[in-house]
């Protein structure tokens, strides 16, 4: 004969609501809202009664539930650059690394729209059919007029990069013509004078700061700026293959070589040795960005170090920061970088 059955059932503890706290307290579901959320309407002696109550009953707000309270999505978009580049790029990564981070603390989820047209029309659409509660932009251009659009439909943003406008824009950025300079400066310390470089898009800000900056350097060494040794590539690694190709194929002679990021510094590496040259014994090379794949090639990039994650975490606060509490006044926050010498100079 079977002995009594005694099954054991497990006993599962359901969160505890704002209701079961209004109960307990005898107050109603507002007042318990507005306690939550500091409302200024409620006083403190009423407030820390029902704090206590929360604590006591471990009350965790559902975070979905609150959003849409506050018709939020707590959802941040962060504007990439359009294929080839996007989310392959290192420098992407390591952003994005940066900016996950520190919007997950805060209880923000991720989206990346990319955008293949360049009239505008798609980032429009963008906001017609998704909704986020701010956004942050990366690569800004000259005269952006992404500016105008995001500030005439009252949506928050923060650039990664500075956009150089006189409009109240918050952006952070490290100082790119200064590092540029020092980059060049360097190479003409070790002895070179015909330096080529290649830039990036003359119309992002960037850009034209970072070939302004290796022009100062020349003109304040006396070195003349000779615009054959100029070239303009796409921040592609194919892009400064083909660069340093053009450069090569016209017969231009140069001992050193800057390149605007790293990923043209090492298609340019590419070009130069299957031409049978040495590196830096023939010419020599310097990156900007600093991202780890410049320590990955042969011989290792000298390149300019950007502070790429603290990029991304910066414009994270700022943007969090900005839709919790309200437009911040133009801020703009300038981070340091430093020359990382290896022996491809």
């Amino acid at each position: 004969m079977l002995g009594p059955l005694n099954p054991k059932i497990e006993v599962v503890k359901l969160p505890q609501t704002m209701q079961d706290i209004a109960r307990k307290a005898g107050v109603s579901k507002s007042t318990v809202s507005r306690a939550l959320n500091n409302d200024p309407r409620i006083n403190a002696k009423t407030r820390e009664r029902i704090l206590k109550i929360a604590r006591e009953m471990d009350y965790r707000p559902h975070k979905m539930a609150r959003a849409l309270a506050k018709k939020r999505t707590n959802i941040i978009g962060v504007m990439i650059p359009k294929t080839p580049r996007s989310v392959s790029d290192p420098f992407f990564l390591e952003f994005l690394g940066g900016i996950g981070e520190e919007t997950s603390k805060k209880g923000f989820s991720l989206i990346l729209p990319i955008f293949e047209r360049g009239d505008g029309r798609d980032f429009k659409e963008f906001f017609s059919q998704n909704k986020v509660d701010g956004l942050i932009l990366t690569e800004p251009e000259i005269r952006d007029k992404r500016i105008s659009y995001l500030q005439s439909e009252n949506i928050p943003f923060v650039f990664s990069g500075n956009p150089r406008v006189e409009e109240n824009v918050s952006w952070v950025d490290a100082d790119n013509e200064r590092a540029a300079f020092k980059a060049v400066s360097h190479l003409i310390e070790k002895g070179h004078r015909k330096i080529a470089t290649i830039a990036g898009n003359d119309n992002l800000v960037a850009g034209v700061l970072r070939l302004e900056g290796y022009k100062k350097a020349l003109k304040s060494a006396g070195i003349e700026i000779n615009d054959d040794l100029i070239v303009s590539a796409d921040f592609q690694e194919e892009g400064g293959y083909k660069a340093v190709e053009r450069l090569l194929e016209k017969g231009q002679k140069f001992t050193a070589l800057f390149a605007a990021n790293d990923f043209m510094a090492i298609g340019a590496m590419k070009a130069i040795k299957e031409r049978g040259l040495l590196i830096p014994e023939d010419i020599a090379v310097m990156g900007f960005d600093g991202t780890f794949l410049s320590g990955h090639v042969e011989p290792p990039l000298s390149t300019v170090q950007l502070p790429i994650k603290d990029l991304g975490k910066n414009c994270a606060e700022i943007i969090t920061s900005i839709i919790n509490n309200g437009a911040r006044e133009n801020e703009g926050i300038l981070l340091e970088t430093k020359l990382l010498l290896r022996d491809s100079t």
